[in-house]
């Protein structure tokens, strides 16, 4: 009975030493996560400004092709803009799917014969 309850107290000290080891784990990750809160707070904050040139950067933009071209140039010249925004985005996502053709392959469909059934 005697070494019943010493296995059970060293079970329970096992116990304590490893809830010990595992709550100073996760006052450490708490402690990481509060300086990356930080940090994370800092990037914002320092990005705000360059968002409001951007903002600025626009709408001076978009006065001086009012001022040159008129209102109904330059809302063509805005949407031509978006489109052509658009269109590279697309391409971009298109070109990281598929994998670029290797010089090797390129040379051997330019120097195939055409197919005449192709047409």
């Amino acid at each position: 009975m005697e070494r019943s309850i010493r296995e059970a107290n060293d079970l329970m000290e096992v116990s304590r030493e490893q809830l010990e080891v595992m709550r100073r784990q996760a006052d450490e990750a708490l402690e990481q996560a509060e300086r990356m809160n930080e940090l994370l707070g800092r990037v914002v904050r320092l990005t705000e400004p360059l968002e409001r040139a951007q903002r600025g950067a626009e709408y001076v933009g978009e006065g001086l092709k009012r001022a040159i071209f008129g209102p109904e140039e330059a809302a063509r010249a805005s949407i031509d803009a978006e489109i052509i925004a658009e269109e590279r985005a697309v391409a971009e996502e298109a070109a990281v799917a598929e994998p670029p053709e290797t010089s090797a392959e390129r040379e051997a469909t330019s120097a195939r014969p055409p197919d005449p059934t192709e047409r």
